[in-house]
């Protein structure tokens, strides 16, 4: 009797027809941004930023508000916007500053060594097999194939992604004598 109904009134017939696929479409519309709102906030993309100076120039960035980064001449680095942020040296001499909530959260890649800052201000040097870190105040942590090394305050080290060598003590000024701003 339905049936008859519908047959009889084909204008009614076709709002059924409209009403439901617009549900159907809706909802099917309404799950995938669900989805794309799940999956966004599950798995934040990374972004990353390059910092680069040119010969001559010397460039202050701000990584984080509690995280600064100062670029000597012809150096290059990368920051991701990940918590904690992913720091990496490509190329030549970089002065950091973690202060704060900063303090803990730096973690720099120099090619295969590991750097990780535990409440200080230092200063990394890439060359092409390794790099030179010299500490102002606190400690870092280095780890290289044979283990992980603190260098303290007022000391520099040597390394070359499996080992850590030449540590010695060094005055303050010798961080980083390019860095005008200490």
């Amino acid at each position: 009797m339905l049936c008859s109904l519908d047959s009889r009134n084909p204008m009614r017939l076709a709002a059924r027809t409209r009403w439901r696929s617009f549900l159907l479409h809706g909802s099917i519309a309404a799950t995938a941004l669900g989805l794309g709102l799940v999956s966004w906030y599950i798995a934040k993309p990374v972004a990353t930023r390059i910092h680069q100076t040119v010969p001559g120039e010397r460039l202050a960035v701000n990584a984080t508000p509690y995280i600064d980064i100062s670029l000597d001449a012809d150096s290059s680095v990368t920051v991701s916007n990940a918590e904690p942020p992913q720091i990496e040296l490509l190329r030549g001499n970089v002065y950091f500053d973690a202060k704060g909530n900063g303090a803990g959260k730096l973690q720099l890649k120099v090619g295969t060594t590991y750097i990780r800052d535990i409440g200080t201000r230092f200063s990394v040097r890439k060359f092409a097999n390794g790099g030179t870190i010299a500490v102002s105040s606190g400690e870092v942590e280095v780890q290289v194939e044979t283990g992980k090394f603190l260098i303290g305050a007022h000391e520099r080290a040597d390394f070359d992604g499996i080992r850590v060598t030449g540590q010695r003590i060094i005055a303050d000024a010798d961080v980083a004598p390019w860095h005008s701003a200490r």
